[in-house]
């Protein structure tokens, strides 16, 4: 398998003055951006170069994808697929359902992004979501599907806690066995070394 081509990671304080430039030249409120820093994942190139950069801003289990900048060059559809993959990775960690967006970069709804109903924003607590043109939205978790997985990994907890259990009863009973074995064998070593004791006493007595 051949690796990507883009690697991305999460932004570091370090990343700043990079990110600052790519903020600039997207027409990014850079001032304001610097203050979420951490929030953002990037593509790295070349000598502390940053190529792409996107936001993250988790709220419960519901994301907000922002302020997008990608440098302008023919590779622009592959930095997103490197900021979405780890985007995916990150969201589903911090227990994320759904992302939502405003980006309208033609990637973004090849990757799945559906544009988003009223419904949607009826069903969604998140308080960044304003209702209004341009939103849509990946449904990166079915709730009734994540709801499954949990009592999924609950009855493999439980199973694994009952097989634990008696492996562990098990091994007391082995343990006992041993242990009343090894007594049995002290005891009859001891009585055995009593009797020769006491017979040698009375065979001495015996000869006198």
């Amino acid at each position: 398998m051949e690796s990507p081509a883009y690697i991305a990671r999460r932004a570091t304080e370090e990343d700043l003055p990079a990110l600052q430039g790519l903020w600039q030249a997207a027409g990014l409120p850079w001032e304001e951006l610097e203050t979420f820093v951490t929030e953002f994942q990037v593509v790295p190139g070349d000598e502390g170069l940053l190529l792409a950069a996107i936001g993250l801003m988790v709220e419960s289990n519901e994301a907000l994808l922002h302020s997008e900048a990608v440098r302008q060059n023919g590779d622009q559809d592959e930095l997103r697929d490197a900021l979405w993959r780890r985007i995916q990775i990150v969201a589903r960690n911090q227990g994320v359902h759904r992302v939502w967006t405003q980006e309208d970069a033609e990637f973004w709804r090849f990757a799945g992004f559906l544009p988003s109903t009223p419904a949607d924003f009826t069903r969604s607590t998140a308080s960044f979501l304003q209702p209004g043109d341009g939103w849509s939205a990946f449904q990166l978790v079915d709730p009734s599907r994540a709801n499954a997985v949990v009592e999924e990994q609950m009855a493999v907890w439980q199973a694994t806690r009952q097989q634990e259990a008696e492996e562990f009863a098990r091994k007391v009973k082995v343990f006992r066995t041993v242990a009343f074995l090894i007594f049995a064998v002290v005891l009859v070593l001891i009585l055995g070394l009593l009797w020769a004791v006491m017979k040698t006493n009375v065979f001495s007595r015996l000869v006198r």
